[in-house]
């Protein structure tokens, strides 16, 4: 199936196999994307819910390859922002978007490079949890990955939802790293495949 076949389908909000949507994607991507990247299921799911929400600015914090980012701009018809630190994982994720024909911004960097005032939804697919992992584990050797990372990058997420302003909505799948805080409350939770993908907004 070409790419523009499948673009189409989300954009009618059709679920589209990962197997299917991953063909854009060189082979060593292939074989890792359903440890590292996001079901297009859920994605798709996100997507619809943020859309219910109201949300106009997302952010992908750890966008990897692009999945979620290409199937929330086909779904939601808008650019979606994804902040990645790997440069080659950057220059795929473009690639395979422009391949769809999604509208997403690939920012090259960590999470301090990003102004998160500019958003009201952000997504998480646990993007620090690599830093824990046994090295064998990890994608590569490519970036620095640290128990110490792991804490810097979460100091900084909290900050940012703290500080956020009301309304403003958080969507994890395997959760973020840390606890959503008290001012947020669960709006909607499913369980897909072995995580839970939940949505919470700010009161």
């Amino acid at each position: 199936m070409q790419p523009h076949a499948i673009a189409d389908q989300l954009r009618a909000r059709q679920r589209v196999k990962d197997s299917v949507f991953d063909l854009v994607y060189p082979p060593e991507i292939r074989r890792v994307s359903s440890q590292f990247w996001t079901p297009v299921d859920v994605a798709l799911t996100a997507a619809l819910w943020l859309e219910a929400s109201g949300c106009q600015a997302i952010l992908d914090v750890g966008a990897g390859a692009g999945k979620f980012c290409i199937v929330a701009s086909l779904v939601l018809d808008r650019t979606i922002t994804g902040v990645e630190q790997r440069e080659h994982l950057v220059d795929i994720g473009r690639a395979a978007a422009t391949a769809y024909g999604a509208r997403v911004d690939f920012v090259h960097g960590t999470i301090e490079t990003i102004d998160a005032s500019r958003f009201d939804a952000l997504y998480f697919f646990n993007p620090f949890g690599e830093n824990l992992y046994d090295p064998a584990e990890r994608l590569d050797k490519k970036v620095e990955l640290s128990a110490l990372r792991f804490v810097h990058d979460l100091s900084i997420v909290e900050h940012w939802l703290d500080s956020a302003p009301p309304n403003t909505h958080v969507l994890s799948f395997h959760g973020f790293g840390s606890s959503t805080p008290e001012s947020y409350r669960l709006v909607r939770e499913v369980r897909k495949g072995d995580g839970h993908l939940q949505l919470w907004q700010k009161g």
